[in-house]
């Protein structure tokens, strides 16, 4: 339900900005504004709202945010401009971001001593994620052609009021026990032994940088619909359906190539992360090529390499940040929502950057694609070095993969819990 209330946006925007774009500025760049808004809400959610779900409990969490992005959602269909839109768009993606951390917490806790059941976990909610993307938005880009983009919106509030119940029903944060916070109650002395434990562990930042360039192919469906309209040759609610191509794509990637990493011993890991990604940088590549003046429109290739890039990054983005958050002990959730806290903020930059890039004359796409492949490369350079240390043992699954974490260039107390050591 959280992916479905998060995708409304996603859907509508091509037909937002062909109503609502200004005359000096074209669909793609208002299209790109309200992107740049967006991911900068996901940030600050990650940065204000990462130790909520420790301190909290993530049951609470959850339900609190449900209720606000109903709200947020029923704001969105109000909008009129680019500001108004993308402020709406930033409150349900300032509150969509705590759905993922609460759910690793939830994970980590019910399986904390099953090292093979909580990568089958992780996978499961990876797939969850993408699976509630791809059935609803169809759903919403068949209504909108009905009701339009404001009714639309305003419908789609109810994804996030059926969360809410899900979550206070369904959900306990330990087995057997409907409310439990994993960390310490919230204080100034709490919030900065965190943060030390977390931003002064220098495997984290790997894993963060990494996220960077993997949050650029994950935020790529706020702006498909417009280069598809753009060089594709269709129309702008054609190309907003479209969008759901990143959403599959991601969902294959989670299904096929997921349950394929899990299964995998440690070495094999490490060589098909380095594999996945060589495909995805292509792919973008591959776009940029289509986007050229002196290249024929084909909506095919360009789908079908959209749905090529983001098939190739569903393991980065969603398997390998998660199995390290789960290392963190009661900071679990702070680790996995600071890591998408970098990204996001840092692709809110990128975003609102290629919004100018892509008005740059007949090269303005191929530049873009291009910046966001070199994000990719450099994504692939940190993430192979730290699944290089993750899974740098022989065997697969296991309390193993902690091993290589006991380095003097890792804070080990800071990143495993008691327990782990005593294993290791």
């Amino acid at each position: 339900m959280s992916a479905a209330s998060v995708a409304a946006p996603v859907v509508l925007i091509s037909s937002i900005a062909h109503e609502l774009h200004g005359k000096d500025e074209t669909e793609s760049a208002f299209s790109a504004k309200v992107a740049g808004y967006a991911t900068l809400g996901t940030s600050l959610g990650k940065a204000v709202m990462g130790f909520v779900g420790d301190s909290m409990g993530a049951r609470r969490t959850m339900i609190l945010a449900f209720s606000a992005m109903a709200g947020g959602l029923i704001l969105f269909s109000q909008g009129s401009t680019a500001l108004q839109i993308g402020a709406a768009n930033a409150v349900v993606e300032y509150f969509n971001s705590v759905h993922w951390p609460c759910s690793a917490i939830l994970v980590a806790t019910h399986y904390k001593d099953d090292g093979e059941g909580l990568e089958a976990g992780i996978f499961l909610l990876s797939l969850s994620s993408r699976f509630g993307a791809v059935t609803s938005m169809p759903l919403i880009a068949l209504v909108n052609t009905w009701l339009g983009w404001r009714k639309t919106a305003l419908w789609s509030a109810g994804f996030s009021a059926i969360g809410l119940i899900s979550a206070t029903v369904m959900v306990t944060d330990a087995p057997g026990v409907t409310n439990a916070p994993q960390g310490s109650r919230l204080s100034l002395t709490s919030v900065i032994k965190s943060l030390k434990a977390v931003l002064g562990n220098k495997v984290w930042w790997l894993v963060a940088g990494a996220q960077v360039g993997n949050g650029m192919i994950r935020t790529s469906e706020r702006v498909v619909g417009s280069f598809y309209s753009e060089t594709g040759g269709v129309s702008e609610d054609t190309a907003g359906s479209l969008t759901v191509v990143v959403s599959i794509g991601f969902l294959f990637s989670v299904l096929v190539f997921g349950s394929l990493f899990t299964k995998m011993g440690n070495k094999s890991k490490v060589r098909f992360v380095s594999a996945m990604y060589l495909g995805c940088i292509l792919c973008v590549m591959g776009l940029g090529f289509l986007s050229l003046p002196f290249v024929p429109s084909s909506i095919f290739l360009e789908v079908a390499l959209t749905f090529g890039m983001t098939s190739l990054m569903g393991v980065q983005y969603y398997q390998v940040p998660t199995m390290l958050a789960s290392t963190f002990g009661e900071n679990k959730g702070l680790c996995s929502s600071y890591i998408d806290g970098v990204a996001y903020g840092s692709t809110s930059v990128v975003w609102s950057g290629l919004s100018w890039v892509v008005k740059q004359g007949d090269f303005g796409w191929l530049y873009g694609w291009s910046i966001v492949a070199f994000t990719v490369v450099c994504a692939m350079i940190l993430c192979n070095k730290f699944v290089k240390q993750f899974w740098a043992v022989e065997g697969k699954g296991g309390q193993e993969r902690y091993a290589k974490l006991k380095s003097e260039d890792t804070e080990y107390d800071n990143v495993v819990g008691e327990k782990e050591k005593e294993d290791v």
